[in-house]
């Protein structure tokens, strides 16, 4: 079957349009904004100061030379209550921001609620970054205070060697209009996403608790941009039969190798804050630089407090966070440690005598040598009892 000019003109032109409508779709434009913003209020660097952490001013800019005593650094201004309806679109700049710091926008209204923290894409370059704060509930009435937040890349960047001096340029926040919903989308496609535990983050990061706005991600937009060109061909270029195959073939192969190149950028960009962190070491000093260095301090600890047990001892750990257990069993290795949570429905009878408890970051409830375990009560033996760490060793079920 051959195609004649006239119709794969009018595929392609089509093809333009719906992809172009798509791509708008993506974005959130609506039909009655503006091409370009109206209106637009810039706040210089130097207009913030630190909160947290140092900075000082350096001409219009902002040089934040040290993290606060928890390790992160925030810097604030207020503002002459500014609509937040009226400018949902933020533009900001940084200089030599490190790989191993995310960043977070934060402000506060006027109605006196608490401050609001929404996590946005940290700077890869000296180049804006823009975001669409539309779909941020909190994003209402009148904004009196705002600021970024900048802390180590969560459980990679060890807290106390993730920061490094940078520059804060300038924010920027501006009316709605065609051309920010469309550097908003493609500033979140660009964005570094650091390692995560599952791959369905590549999808929505909705399905790992960010509520933060974002466009619909890459693969699901080429998959939609794919179906409408394969619906064109059919109903325009008239594809059947092997033709249409093959053209869905083709189709499909130039889809992968966009989405490969956007995921080898990716790598690209993961590999490049490993480099930052790791490079310059060598590979006998790595297992030690651990973004969780607190955790394999307390497992050193804790194997020293029992270091006199079998090994078949068995112990139960609680702990404020499922990551945290995770991790200092890990850390804690060949102590014999369950998770104390999954224990109870299988151990009718309470843990048996001999059976070690350790609580870490939760608080102390033993008292008088006895410990609420399970909806039991236990007689214990402390072991251990500090502000981070609790060691009980059970003697038995109170009656």
């Amino acid at each position: 079957m051959t195609v004649t000019r006239a119709r794969g003109a009018a595929f392609f032109a089509a093809l333009i349009v719906a992809w172009a409508a798509l791509l708008l779709l993506v974005a959130g434009v609506r039909w009655d904004t503006p091409w370009v913003s109206d209106g637009q209020r810039v706040f210089a660097g130097s207009r913030f100061h630190a909160v947290f952490g140092k900075a000082e001013p350096e001409e219009q800019q902002l040089r934040v030379t040290a993290p606060g005593d928890e390790l992160s650094s925030l810097q604030t201004t207020e503002l002459p209550e500014l609509d937040a309806a009226k400018f949902p679109i933020l533009s900001y700049r940084f200089e030599d921001f490190p790989s191993s710091l995310e960043l977070s926008f934060v402000f506060r209204t006027a109605d006196g609620s608490d401050v609001e923290t929404i996590s946005v894409p940290a700077p890869t370059t000296s180049r804006a970054v823009t975001v669409d704060l539309s779909g941020v509930p909190a994003w209402k009435g009148k904004i009196v205070e705002m600021g970024f937040a900048q802390f180590p890349v969560s459980q990679l960047a060890p807290p106390r060697l993730a920061f490094r001096p940078f520059v804060f340029t300038s924010a920027t926040l501006q009316e709605a209009s065609w051309m920010g919903k469309l550097k908003a989308t493609f500033s979140g496609w660009a964005a570094r996403t650091p390692w995560q535990f599952i791959s369905i983050s590549a999808l929505g990061p909705g399905e790992i608790g960010d509520t933060s706005p974002h466009a619909l991600r890459p693969p699901l937009v080429v998959a939609l941009a794919l179906g409408i060109a394969a619906l064109l061909a059919w109903a325009i270029l008239r594809l059947r039969g092997r033709a249409f195959a093959r053209f869905v073939a083709i189709a499909f192969g130039l889809a992968w190798i966009v989405l490969d190149l956007f995921w080898l950028r990716d790598l690209g960009d993961k590999r490049r804050v490993d480099r930052d962190l790791w490079g310059a070491m060598p590979l006998e000093q790595r297992q030690n630089r651990v973004a969780d260095i607190d955790l394999v301090e307390t497992a050193a600890h804790l194997k020293d407090v029992l270091r006199h047990e079998p090994p078949t001892r068995h112990v139960l750990l609680s702990s404020s966070a499922p990551y945290t257990a995770i991790r200092l069993i890990y850390h804690a290795a060949p102590l014999n440690i369950s998770v104390a949570t999954a224990l109870p429905e299988a151990l009718p009878s309470g843990p048996p005598p001999g059976t070690i408890i350790v609580r870490y970051d939760l608080p102390v409830v033993a008292k008088n040598g006895l410990l609420a375990f399970g909806g039991r009560t236990l007689r214990v033996k402390t072991m251990e009892e500090g502000k981070k760490l609790s060691v009980y060793r059970v003697l038995g079920t109170k009656p």
